[in-house]
């Protein structure tokens, strides 16, 4: 004989009954095993825990009761059902275990008593006795200890009351995200709400512990259940520094509406005073933006350089208001050349040498594309001089068309462009470019041949010019390239495993005629660095005020050796050197004819040994130094584990201007503790760059502490300054210290703030 079931919970008319079946094993695990059913504590992201799993009865049609029980007893008189013996309760997606349940009819309210067990989504409940009302979605439990899955949060309260699917109140709460067993931080409160279908809990007379030490007291605290959002205050953050002394900020949180937010952020330095910074969000269907700024009325530590009132502020803004048509601000300022280096957070900010601010239009149609701009910069480095300021562009209006002329296999594009450059002390004026091109590629699987036209004209309108000087000049230079390539493979074998050994020689071949440019100003034009891929442009400079006369053929050669089944590129090496057969006459401003025969010989060399191991290098050996010697080099070996292990090691030097050593490492030595380190040391100045020295220790899971030591100067001639930085990530609840993860995405390579 089965157990009793009775799937719509209908009273069997007589007076009393008592029905029987067979008991059935028992979970002795009690509501410890039942309440951590299918939720897995062991790991660290709470996703790997929300697939709810199945429970013990099936699904009913809705608004239907299921009871399952080894015996009943049925009293119709007082309407009254009376279940014992493992009791199994299910309506919907609402579920309960117990010893007793004592249903009444009337008021379709259940007593529970022993061994209580209730989950609903996103809740799970133990206790020792209490009480549901199935139509209300409501009930009560004492000694109750509690889950919520989504979260991996845990905890336990002297009395849960459950006020509907969604909200449910609890008193003398204890609360944590850590696992069963372990409690190496809580919350404790009078009283605790969570509202499921709002994403908040709201603790009140609260105390937070941390290895059972009191850190903190509040008498209202307000966190997330949840992803969404809800306006309060967020974990402060603590740090030092040397240029700002020790640092407190406690940022305040505002949810104004579902598709914007802001944060206002007090930030109180002991040597510099009160800064208030904030920061605004928005987003929609068709835009989004962020605009940030901060503002310190008093600068203690000001001197007759700086302002006393010092401030910043930075808006970035995109938009798609019709189909192919977009706009995108970005643009920022700050009241002081000193600022970005007292106050910035990060040594690629406090390196930054220009501010930008730049608005952009941007249509796209069919092979059309058109941009519209204005650039201004704020030059932040006080080593600039006013005359070496970059230019602005206002405007900047440039189209682009690019066409495949099918029956014929061309393909033909073009650029005209419109700017006009404004200077506070250089020459400045109109600029109108118009730039055709006609290709016509011939590819196949064993090689190419493109042959390649193009025209460049530029016609200026000038002012600010020195006397004598032509107000209006223009120039018109054609180019004309031919670029081929063969590709040979064979079989061969890496490590074993069966591979494609390919040899890959090119040739390009370019030609422009000289025309002299003496008279043209230089608005945007520098060389280009000289590298492997800039061995095939048709132009050795940027921008559009120079285009380089040439008469060459460049030759190269590129190896490869590719997996088999995969295609993965395991290993490349690649070598190229131009051949002049004409000096080159058109230069920059200042600098000689180059009369060389020949370029640099430029190399790359890549490799992927294994999963973990990879290296790169390039190298730049110009044969016209004394002797012939390495003009620039570049060397990169990297180590990246599945389990978060980084290890790089980067070598880099150009010429009388740089030779830098960096290594970096982020090590986790075991599954609690993690070491990590940056040293960047300058050979040319013999001086370090930046040294960073840390540590992470991992608490079950449940919270994380990160320390930081860093010393960086932003360049040679720099004071350094040193900053101590410490966070303690409370899972689920939030991050208390500074924002150590910022700091070590810019210094390690490959370094996620998910690791």
């Amino acid at each position: 004989m089965n157990r009793l079931s009775l799937r719509h919970l209908h009273i069997w008319p007589v007076p009393l009954l008592l029905i029987t079946a067979p008991a059935l094993a028992a979970d002795n695990g009690g509501g410890d095993l039942r309440i951590d059913r299918g939720l897995n504590w062991e790991y660290c992201d709470p996703a790997t825990t929300r697939e709810r799993p199945a429970l013990p009865l099936e699904a009913g049609q809705p608004g239907s009761t299921q009871v399952e029980a080894d015996a009943a007893m049925l009293d119709q008189i007082n309407n009254h059902t009376h279940f014992f013996g493992g009791v199994q309760v299910r309506q919907d997606e609402h579920y309960l275990e117990a010893d007793h349940a004592y249903y009444q009819r009337d008021t379709r309210q259940i007593e529970l008593d022993g061994n209580i067990y209730i989950e609903k989504p996103g809740l799970r409940v133990s206790g020792k006795e209490g009480q549901v009302e199935l139509d209300k979605n409501q009930g009560w439990l004492t000694e109750a200890e509690f889950r919520l899955p989504e979260r991996n949060a845990r905890g336990s309260a002297g009395r849960v009351d459950i006020e509907s699917k969604t909200l449910s109140h609890y008193d003398d709460v204890f609360y944590t995200t850590c696992r069963p067993g372990a409690s190496d931080w809580n919350i404790e409160a009078e009283t605790l709400d969570i509202n499921m279908d709002e994403g908040w809990g709201v603790a009140r007379n609260a105390k937070l512990r941390f290895g059972g030490v009191p850190v903190f007291y509040t008498p209202y605290f307000s966190f997330p259940v949840d992803d969404r959002r809800k306006s309060g205050f967020l974990l402060p953050s603590i740090g030092s520094s040397s240029r700002g002394g020790g640092e407190f900020s406690i940022p305040y949180y505002l949810n104004l509406a579902p598709d914007y937010d802001a944060t206002i952020t007090p930030r109180l330095m002991s040597k510099r005073g009160l800064m208030l910074g904030g920061e605004f969000r928005f987003l929609s269907e068709n835009q989004k933006g962020i605009f940030t700024g901060e503002i310190l009325p008093n600068d203690g530590d000001a001197d007759i350089d700086r302002p006393s009132t010092r401030g910043a502020f930075n808006i970035r803004h995109n938009s798609w208001l019709a189909s192919g048509l977009t706009t995108t601000i970005d643009a920022g300022y700050v009241s002081d050349k000193e600022y970005l280096t007292d106050f910035g957070k990060g040594l690629a900010i406090t390196s930054s040498r220009h501010i930008e601010q730049r608005g952009d239009i941007n249509y796209t149609i069919g092979d059309w594309s058109l941009l519209g701009r204005l650039q201004d910069f704020q030059t932040v480095d006080k080593d600039i001089a006013r005359i070496d300021y970059p230019y602005s562009r206002l405007p900047q209006l440039l189209a682009s068309y690019q066409h495949s002329l099918d029956e014929m296999g061309l393909d033909l594009s073009l650029e005209a462009e419109y700017v006009y450059f404004d200077h506070v002390e250089q020459v400045r004026g109109h600029r109108v470019a118009i730039s055709p091109y006609l290709s016509l590629p011939l590819r196949r699987s064993w090689g190419h041949l493109t042959p390649r036209v193009g025209l460049n004209y530029a016609n200026y309108q000038l002012s600010n010019m020195d006397a004598g000087d032509n107000s209006a000049p223009s120039r018109m230079a054609p180019t004309l390239s031919l670029d081929s390539g063969l590709i040979l493979e064979r079989d061969s074998n890496w490590f074993g495993s069966a591979a494609t050994h390919t040899l890959e020689p090119r040739l390009h071949y370019l030609y422009a005629p000289y025309e002299d440019q003496s008279d043209t100003p230089n608005f945007d034009s520098s060389e280009l660095d000289f590298t492997f891929s800039s061995l095939f442009r048709d132009n050795r400079f940027s921008g559009r005020d120079r285009i380089g006369d040439a008469n060459q053929i460049t030759l190269a050669l590129t190896s490869r050796l590719l997996e088999s089944d995969s295609g993965r590129e395991r290993f490349r090496a690649s070598l190229g050197q131009i051949l002049y057969f004409e000096d080159r006459k058109v230069q920059l401003s200042g600098t000689d004819v180059t009369a060389t025969s020949t370029s640099s010989v430029v190399a790359e060399l890549s490799s992927r040994l294994d999963s973990n191991w990879s290296s790169s290098a390039t190298l730049r050996w110009d044969p016209h130094l004394e002797g012939g010697r390495m003009d620039k080099g570049k060397f990169a070996l990297r180590y990246n584990t599945p389990a978060g292990q980084l290890l790089n090691f980067d070598y880099n030097y150009t010429r009388e201007s740089i030779e830098d050593i960096n290594v970096s490492a982020y090590w986790p030595i075991s599954h609690k503790y993690t070491l990590l380190g940056v040293w960047k040391h300058s050979m040319l100045f013999e001086r370090d760059m930046n040294q960073i020295l840390g540590m992470e220790y991992s608490g079950h899971c449940c919270w994380k502490l990160r320390a930081l030591l860093q010393r960086f100067v932003t360049d040679a001639d720099a004071e350094a300054d040193t900053s101590f930085m410490i966070q303690l990530e409370l899972t689920g609840l939030g991050a208390l210290g500074d924002n150590i993860q910022d700091t070590l995405e810019e210094s390690i390579y490959g370094y996620q703030s998910g690791n």
